[in-house]
């Protein structure tokens, strides 16, 4: 169990919170349209991330991939918009890292992409969905949150702290694309 893995990491989570597109998800202006465009991209990531960690049955509701296809699906029936199949480079970069490391076997540096994406929804999402068009299901989660963490916890440690700061350069690599198409 990870003791430190948050604090190891907190400067790069710090660097991607301080992105303008972070601020602009908390802005409570963002358009609809770009947020559409950050759905999908949060999409493709981390449908290719649960697919291949491995993480216990009794922890699949931290799972948020169909959640946020269903977000993606009330933005476009709600505003009247449409996928466009191109997505910013750094989604693509980011599945075949990904890819990599389940190919590598490598579950350990899978969960410390869990852990950084998944907790994110869990605790600043909370505040991300007050502040988003939609109803925001990708941020909720089903049963005791408090319990979901501490069982997910119990699969982490410190050695993660690299990949788990590899995936915080991956979230500020996309939030830089997307901030070029703020007004």
């Amino acid at each position: 169990m990870s003791s430190k893995l948050k604090e190891l990491t907190w400067a790069h989570h710090q660097a991607a919170e301080r992105r303008a597109f972070a601020k602009e998800l908390l802005s409570g202006s963002i358009d609809p349209a770009l947020y559409h465009k950050f759905l999908c991209a949060q999409y493709m990531n981390y449908e290719v991330l649960e697919r291949n960690a491995i993480i216990p049955p009794n922890l699949n509701k931290i799972k948020r991939s169909r959640r946020i296809f269903q977000d993606i699906r009330e933005l476009e029936q709600h505003f009247g918009l449409e996928p466009s199949g191109k997505f910013p480079p750094s989604v693509s970069k980011y599945a075949a890292h990904i890819n990599a490391l389940a190919d590598a076997d490598d579950n350990h540096s899978l969960l410390a992409h869990m852990y950084v994406r998944h907790f994110g929804e869990l605790h600043g999402g909370q505040m991300i969905k007050k502040k988003t068009p939609g109803s925001g299901l990708m941020y909720e989660f089903d049963g005791d949150t408090k319990v979901l963490i501490a069982e997910f916890r119990e699969l982490l440690d410190d050695s993660m702290a690299d990949e788990a700061k590899r995936c915080f350069d991956f979230a500020s690599e996309l939030f830089d694309e997307l901030s070029k198409e703020i007004d």
